[in-house]
């Protein structure tokens, strides 16, 4: 019986030992993955030609040249009013040019492709009686903007503004914070859109390295045992009913964005042009999900009732044969060469569409 205990005690000592050498090794490993993650992570695109502005929250720099930015030969470039441009654009219009304005998020800027492939400059490449300003900025919501556009678009003088957006533009409109990033969130005061949060602060480098990192940092086992025991004694105390509600803040985002598109259609008229609401696929968008359902349904029947007309890529991008949605879309989520040569394209055949040949030309 002796020698069975003491064998038992050796067999007990050694697993103990192989199971801290596992937990050990497993340990190291997830640090070591994190880390990498970590020291490999170059933050959002954006923050390499991007700047702090009290109003935006952040916005585009002038005189940018970044070569390769997106990749080998994807370069981004931005001219002194910080529109993505190899060249600076007069107030006027140029003679037998028609100027378009293309407002909106990442996939208006053209993120992950050059300046040259990006949709907004195709439209005057494919057809050269088209003039284009690329106003678009990574991270934006419809709110950022339509606040860029009326600081420093409306003083050109255009024929068509393009406002662009996807589903996700009406979901920042809600957070006073994007990827870490502090933003603007706008609200009503009467018949009068107002900045809710003026001047919007510096994000600190520590919380927009936290919002970069903190995804693999919750890959650490560690923290994942912490957020388990955390949920566990979470269910045992009682839930507080939040004042500020997801319903109550989508229905602010409706009521905003439609004073939005409503002074957006007045700036553009009294400038003797047009707007043209552009709702951009995402990669989920034209699946059908509930949310871009729901928006869709908004868009329509605000537009509608403002007489504004409305190019719909989630349901142009659904018409598409699944072989070739696919190729629309590059691993970074975006639009592809292909995908943003096919809205150029698209846009050029429906422009002419919704505002009639003489407007359109």
């Amino acid at each position: 019986m002796g020698f069975l205990r003491k064998a038992a005690k050796v067999i007990a000592i050694n697993a103990a030992v192989l199971m801290l050498l596992v937990v050990l090794v497993e340990g190291a490993a997830s640090v070591s993955i994190v880390t990498h993650r970590i020291l490999t992570n170059r933050g959002v695109a954006e923050q390499y030609h991007s700047r702090h502005d009290e109003t935006l929250g952040w916005v585009a720099l002038p005189n940018v040249d970044l070569r390769d930015h997106y990749g080998p030969g994807a370069h981004l470039r931005t001219n002194s009013q910080a529109f993505r441009s190899d060249r600076d654009f007069a107030r006027a219009v140029p003679a037998g040019k028609t100027r378009i304005i293309c407002v909106g998020d990442s996939f208006t800027l053209g993120f992950g492709v050059s300046n040259d492939q990006a949709w907004c400059h195709r439209l005057g490449a494919i057809d050269p009686r088209f003039e284009t300003v690329n106003m678009g900025q990574g991270g934006y919501g419809v709110d950022q903007a339509y606040l860029w556009y009326l600081r420093d678009g409306a003083a050109l003088d255009h024929q068509v503004l393009l406002f662009g957006f996807i589903t996700d533009d009406f979901d920042r409109m809600q957070v006073e914070r994007f990827l870490g990033y502090a933003k603007p969130v706008l609200d009503l005061r009467g018949d009068s859109i107002v900045i809710t949060n003026h001047p919007v602060r510096k994000t600190s480098r520590f919380t927009r390295w936290r919002a970069a990192n903190g995804h693999a940092i919750g890959n650490l086992l560690v923290i994942q045992l912490g957020y388990r025991i955390a949920g566990r004694l979470s269910r045992s105390t009682p839930v507080q009913i939040r004042t500020d509600s997801a319903t109550a803040r989508e229905a602010r985002a409706r009521r905003v964005s439609a004073k939005i598109f409503e002074h957006l259609a007045r700036v553009t008229r009294d400038k003797g042009g047009r707007l043209v609401l552009v709702y951009l696929a995402g990669p989920g968008d034209y699946r059908g999900s509930a949310s871009t359902t729901a928006w869709q349904r908004f868009v329509h029947d605000e537009a509608a009732r403002q007489a504004i007309p409305v190019i719909d890529f989630v349901e142009i991008f659904r018409r598409v044969p699944p072989a070739e949605i696919n190729a629309m879309f590059a691993p970074n989520s975006h639009y592809s060469v292909q995908g943003n040569e096919f809205v150029a394209k698209t846009l050029l055949e429906e422009l002419p569409r919704v505002l009639g040949s003489a407007s359109a030309r």
